[in-house]
């Protein structure tokens, strides 16, 4: 007969091994509130002192699952649970967006678990946490290493309020620089024209699979892409706000669009169309150009008062999956170096060169004018008038007669 599983929050039978150096090593099996099993080993000089070590280190184990105060004593791992719980409280009171707790979870996940999860709080010092941003930013890049350090931060702030730090040692990280800015790439005239001529024929040819079998309705994101890529750059707004829109949103006589939605994917519940903008931006509405009134008006019929853009089955297209169909688009097109937030960055572009000051920019993208100015303004001469001025400073040297 099968023995029997341990119960959630309860230990196995203590065996105790003598080791090589005269100490002694207690050991059992503990299971975890998800179900899991942990060997929890513990030392000591006598068998006595080892075997009462792992009971204390049981009853720690213990107050974890049953959800008891945390303390000093209390493994990161247990802490992070409670930390990421705590976020999805505030995204379902739409304090904070499902797609940050969805950021953080991984960030948890893939690279400060594996480092800290099995340390006691009080073993959290700044050379380590350091050393957990210092490993995300050189094994990835500067954005998942500054995801990783605000996780890592918020668990530690947990831990803070509920008395199992005294003193933060997030304090101690060192600060970190993205380096040079990076350089804004927008689409010529040209290119939009030449790009939108390319996806349009695109989306024809993908209307069939490999074998030249019809796609029928799945074959529909391939045939929206021109349509996305003019709502982009009728607005210059996120994809996830873009496929939030539905036919209220669109008032093609004004002609207006109203962005006040994002969709993001929450585990568990699937897609979901969320209210406000990403990262709780206030709600946008935008005066849209004319000639891309015939799609906003065409689409809004089409829609029947839901999605603007919809999936194959009527319903919220995926922002990962429209992403990884223009990824395909672009790379067949011959725009392999182009993603979507090179429309939002276009259209900035256009704005800037019309003369448009920074704060009309940022009223267009949502933004602040110190995000437009860092990451959506090309380099630019910024003394032209000074430099009129400084012609004084000295005569032009004349040309031998």
């Amino acid at each position: 007969m099968a023995r029997p599983p341990l119960e959630i929050g309860t230990y196995g039978e203590i065996k105790v091994t003598e080791l090589p150096n005269g100490k002694h090593e207690a050991h059992a099996r503990f299971r975890m509130s998800d179900g899991s099993v942990k060997q929890v080993r513990r030392r000591g000089k006598t068998k006595t002192a080892a075997t009462n070590a792992l009971k204390k280190a049981m009853v720690r184990l213990a107050d974890e699952v049953k959800g008891e105060e945390i303390s000093p004593d209390t493994r990161f791992n247990h802490v992070a649970d409670l930390y990421l719980a705590e976020l999805r409280d505030q995204a379902e009171l739409g304090e904070i967006s499902h797609n940050s707790v969805r950021l953080y979870t991984g960030a948890l996940k893939n690279w400060t678990r594996p480092m800290l999860g099995e340390l006691q709080m009080r073993e959290l010092t700044g050379t380590r946490c350091d050393k957990v941003v210092n490993n995300a930013r050189t094994k990835n890049s500067y954005a998942t290493a500054k995801t990783v350090k605000a996780a890592l931060a918020g668990v530690c702030a947990y831990g803070l309020r509920h008395g199992a730090l005294s003193t933060n040692p997030m304090g101690a990280v060192r600060r970190m620089s993205s380096g040079p800015g990076e350089e804004v790439v927008a689409l010529t005239a040209e290119q939009r024209e030449d790009m939108y001529a390319k996806l349009k024929a695109y989306g024809e040819v993908r209307q069939t699979d490999s074998k030249g079998r019809s796609l029928g309705e799945r074959g529909r994101v391939w045939l929206d892409l021109p349509d996305i890529m003019d709502a982009m750059l009728a607005t210059g707004n996120r994809i996830g706000e873009l496929l939030a829109l539905e036919g209220a949103s669109v008032d093609p006589q004004a002609p207006t669009v109203l962005l006040d939605h994002h969709i993001v994917r929450i585990t568990g519940r699937g897609l979901v169309r969320q209210r406000r903008r990403k990262s709780k931006g206030r709600d946008l509405l935008l005066a849209v150009p004319q000639w891309s009134v015939p799609m906003w008006r065409r689409r809004k019929l089409a829609s029947g008062g839901g999605p603007l853009f919809q999936s194959f089955t009527g319903g919220w297209l995926d922002p990962s999956n429209v992403i990884n169909a223009l990824k395909q688009a672009f790379e067949a097109t011959g725009y392999g170096w182009v993603t979507s937030h090179v429309w939002r960055k276009t259209v900035a572009s256009v704005l800037d060169e019309a003369g448009l000051p920074t704060t009309a920019i940022a009223d267009q993208l949502g933004n602040t004018p110190a995000v437009v100015e860092k990451h959506y303004r090309a380099a630019r001469v910024a003394n032209q008038a000074a430099a009129t001025a400084l012609e004084i400073m000295r005569r032009p040297d004349q040309e031998d007669e």
